[in-house]
């Protein structure tokens, strides 16, 4: 176990820009964009704390919210900052994509592999250090930016709705619910990484077994798989559409590192139907919609597919030789 923490620290230690400081920056430009928005907009209307709306000051109308207009507004809120992640969430990806394509190669290119096989570790243990960095430690690290800018945000929107004379602590804080929202986003960890298994094992497939520009093989392979089987029409005879392929086999193996990719939109849209106002939104964080995918097939066929490819990244790694 310590050998194992050990290697973990390695993998944080050689990376740490990408899983520290890229979320952290990520969050702080978002932040920064809005701050500048809601100043701009501030700047060109009046400040004196006196705003109205139909003749009724701001302040006095805050005052006269109902518990249900406030459950409402809170539900907003929350819902705001679930969806303000996002930018933080395609950080995320974008370290994880770069980070597995060279998790294997990089030791290659720069002989350092030499080094690491001379000590007491296991290929097992190494590669299994670099997929729980990509699933575990560096999403930690962007819901750690994720709830930095949530605070950020609402103490944006606190210093705002002061300004209008509208206490922030009865009307953001006390309805907001930053907790409950991180704490689901925190939920969707394990299933991310589920879900992610078949580009997991893809890249770490393509990083162990390239002698170069890992990148190509990684990308080029399932494009050019997709653009072969729509020109021949290699799967209509299995009685499935046109696309099953580029969405089941090629966007999985590229794109199922990015948070939420999991999510299935048209069974979000069917509950969306039956609803109105904000519950709309609240249904797309709603628990039911997040874990839906376990009960399909696709998410665990996907996760073997990955596993396979991650035990034969362990045996290239433990036999490849580019010498």
């Amino acid at each position: 176990m310590n050998t194992f923490a050990w290697l973990l620290k390695r993998e944080y230690w050689e990376h740490r820009g990408g899983f520290l400081w890229a979320p952290l920056i990520a969050a702080g430009v978002v932040l920064l964009v809005f701050t500048i928005a809601a100043f701009t907009g501030m700047s060109n209307i009046n400040l004196n704390g006196n705003a109205l709306i139909n003749g009724v000051r701001l302040g006095d109308l805050a005052s006269t919210l109902t518990p249900e207009q406030k459950l409402q507004m809170g539900a907003g809120l929350d819902v705001g900052l679930f969806f303000a992640g996002a930018p933080v969430a395609i950080t995320l990806a974008i370290v994880t994509f770069f980070y597995l394509l060279g998790s294997l190669y990089d030791e290659r290119r720069d002989r350092s592999i030499l080094f690491w096989k001379s000590l007491p570790v296991s290929d097992l243990e190494t590669v299994l250090s670099k997929v729980a960095a990509a699933t575990v430690v560096a999403p930690l690290f962007a819901l750690a930016a994720a709830l930095a800018l949530m605070l950020g945000l609402l103490i944006l929107f606190s210093v705002i709705v002061s300004v209008y004379g509208i206490n922030p602590f009865t009307t953001i804080w006390a309805n907001a619910s930053p907790l409950s929202v991180i704490g689901k986003i925190a939920m969707l960890i394990p299933l991310n990484a589920i879900w992610a298994l078949p580009s997991i094992g893809w890249l770490m497939l393509c990083s162990a077994f390239a002698k170069r520009v890992p990148f190509l093989w990684a990308t080029l392979l399932p494009v050019a798989a997709g653009t072969c089987v729509s020109i021949f029409d290699a799967v209509t005879h299995l009685r499935v559409p046109n696309d099953w392929f580029w969405q089941h086999i090629v966007a999985r193996l590229l794109f199922s590192v990015l948070p939420g990719s999991w999510m299935d939109f048209d069974a979000l849209e069917r509950r969306m139907d039956h609803v109105d106002g904000p519950q709309v939104l609240v249904n797309a964080i709603d628990m039911n919609t997040i874990l839906g995918p376990l009960s399909g097939p696709n998410i665990w066929i996907g996760a073997a597919a990955g596993v396979g490819m991650i035990a034969l990244a362990i045996w290239l790694r433990r036999w490849r030789d580019d010498s």
